[in-house]
C-alpha cells in the first residue's frame, strides 16, 4: 500500500513538472546571440560597448545615402505600462557608430537606411539595441503566452519575431503580462507624421518626392 502511494505522489509531481513547462517545451525560432547583449529587466538603454561586433556578427550594411530608407513602429508594454525604446540606438557619435538600423528618438520608429535594399530583421534592431531576442525571450523577460511575453505585427500574432523581415510602416507590439493589458495595435499615426510634408523628420522621410538634402544620420 505504501509503495502504491509513493508511485501515485511521484506520477502527481511529475505531472505538474510537466504542466509547469519546460526547456523541452520551449517555442523553437530565432534567438539571437553576440557579445554584450542585456538579459536584464527593463527598461533597457542602448549598449554599444560591444556593438560594432554585432553589426559585424549580423552583416548589418553601414549607413547609406538614403537610396533604400523605410520606417517601422515598436512598442514595448510591461504590465500594461510603456516601456520607450531609447533614443540613439545605434548611433553613438563619440565612439564614431553610425548603423544603417537605429533610433533617434524615443516614439519607436526605426529606421532603416542603407545605399542598397537590405532584408532588415526585428532580431537585428534587438542586436544594434543591445537586447537578447527570442521566440520566449525579450532581455531578462521570459515565457510565452498567458501572462507573459506575446508578439504582434500590425495587430496580428507574430511568431518567431527575431526573424521576421521588417518592412515600410510595419507596427511591432511586444507585451509582457495578460494579453488584455495592452493594445495589439496602437496608432501608427507618428509613421505617417513621419512621411507627411509638415513631418517633423522630413530630412528622414520615404516619402515620393521629398526633399532630403541630408541622410537621416547628418547633424542637422
Amino acid at each position: 500500500m505504501r509503495a502504491l502511494a509513493c508511485t501515485l505522489l511521484c506520477a502527481l509531481l511529475a505531472a505538474l513538472a510537466v504542466g509547469c513547462g519546460s526547456e523541452a517545451d520551449a517555442p523553437s525560432g530565432t534567438t539571437i546571440s553576440g557579445p554584450g547583449l542585456q538579459e536584464s529587466q527593463p527598461p533597457w538603454r542602448p549598449e554599444y560597448a560591444h556593438l560594432k561586433t554585432r553589426l559585424r556578427q549580423r552583416h548589418v550594411p553601414p549607413a547609406g545615402t538614403e537610396k533604400f530608407h523605410i520606417h517601422a513602429l515598436l512598442h514595448v508594454y510591461v504590465d500594461g505600462l510603456l516601456s520607450p525604446v531609447p533614443k540613439d540606438v545605434g548611433i553613438n557619435h563619440v565612439k564614431g557608430i553610425e548603423a544603417s538600423l537605429h533610433t533617434h528618438d524615443r516614439t519607436g520608429i526605426i529606421h532603416m537606411e542603407a545605399s542598397h535594399p537590405h532584408r532588415f530583421t526585428l532580431g537585428d534592431f534587438f542586436a544594434v539595441w543591445g537586447v537578447k531576442l527570442g521566440p520566449a525571450q525579450v532581455g531578462g523577460l521570459t515565457g510565452l503566452g498567458g501572462d507573459r511575453l506575446h508578439f504582434f505585427l500590425n495587430g496580428k500574432p507574430l511568431r518567431d519575431p527575431a526573424a521576421h523581415v521588417l518592412r515600410d510602416d510595419d507596427s511591432i507590439v511586444i507585451g509582457y503580462g495578460p494579453a488584455d493589458s495592452f493594445p495589439h495595435a496602437p496608432s501608427t499615426e507618428l509613421l505617417k507624421q513621419l512621411k507627411s510634408k509638415d513631418g517633423t523628420a522630413l530630412s528622414c522621410s520615404a516619402t515620393p518626392g521629398a526633399k532630403r538634402k541630408k541622410s537621416c544620420l547628418a547633424p542637422q
